[in-house]
């Protein structure tokens, strides 16, 4: 004896399934998944900042006492001390080296062209904190060269 089949007819078009049509359900599922994404609040990245409150008044760049040294930094890369040009980084560094020996470590003020290299800005920061040096200022205001 055989074991009964159920036959299906057979059509010459397209093929017929017994499964449910999961097209309208990936539509809906795409639907919310869009609805969720635009209505997703996305957190703020933030950086904690703490400003010194400090009231005390600052005394303008380069005025007063002759104890500021101001460095310059060209948007070549070039370095000025004062109004002497250093030739590289490394006469700079023996320059401020016998500066701050000289002296009880004056201020810097520190004159930057926007387009100058930022490698050169961070050796620069790397060797005051090396020095010890705390007394330094970023100069905000255009600075005309000296000639």
């Amino acid at each position: 004896m055989g074991a009964a089949v159920i036959r299906l007819a057979e059509t010459n078009g397209p093929q017929t399934t017994l499964l449910p049509d999961l097209m309208p359900l990936l539509d809906v599922i795409f639907i919310v998944l869009v609805f969720f994404l635009l209505t997703a609040q996305t957190p703020l990245l933030e950086l904690p900042l703490e400003l010194p409150q400090s009231q005390e008044r600052l005394s303008p760049a380069g005025a007063g006492n002759g104890q500021r040294l101001q460095v310059q930094l060209t948007a070549d890369g070039g370095w000025r001390l004062g109004d002497a040009v250093q030739a590289d980084f490394t006469e700079l560094r023996g320059a401020l080296h016998a500066a701050f020996a000289a002296a009880d470590k004056p201020g810097l003020d520190l004159a930057l062209d926007r387009q100058a290299p930022l490698s050169a800005f961070l050796e620069l920061m790397a060797l005051l904190q090396q020095q010890g040096i705390q007394d330094s200022r970023i100069l905000l205001e255009p600075h005309h060269e000296v000639p």
